[in-house]
């Protein structure tokens, strides 16, 4: 008995559909804004590496969060999850100094009793 193999066709959308998916452009940032983290996609974005951005504030890339605080009674700020939701598109600058608009989308995660954000980067 043979056994059952999946056509070329599906193979090829399969490998294609893997392929096409990439990680977005995204930081993991503390309650005080601070960057912690930064995805591959990000740093292409931004044009900087990892090293470079771990510690700084994040009005660094996005200079309109230099005065909006992230976390307010431990939820995302209530202003921000607006703005976030509607699509507001928020400045961001790059090593080189250029600007463009991005989407913002904020999740809070919470682990061991410590706070972090990761926030996902979608230019517009």
């Amino acid at each position: 008995m043979n056994p059952v193999k999946e056509s070329d066709a599906e193979i090829e959308m399969d490998s294609s559909s893997h392929a096409a998916w990439q990680e977005p452009p995204a930081l993991t940032l503390d309650e005080r804004g601070m960057i912690c983290d930064c995805s591959k996609a990000g740093e292409k974005l931004f044009g900087y590496s990892r090293k470079d951005l771990v510690w700084q504030h994040v009005s660094k890339l996005l200079p309109e969060l230099s005065e909006i605080l992230l976390v307010k009674n431990g939820q995302i700020n209530p202003q921000l999850g607006f703005l976030s939701h509607c699509g507001h598109p928020f400045r961001a600058i790059n090593r080189l100094g250029n600007t463009f608009l991005n989407e913002l989308h904020f999740v809070l995660l919470d682990y061991a009793g410590r706070r972090t954000i990761r926030m996902i980067i979608q230019p517009c």
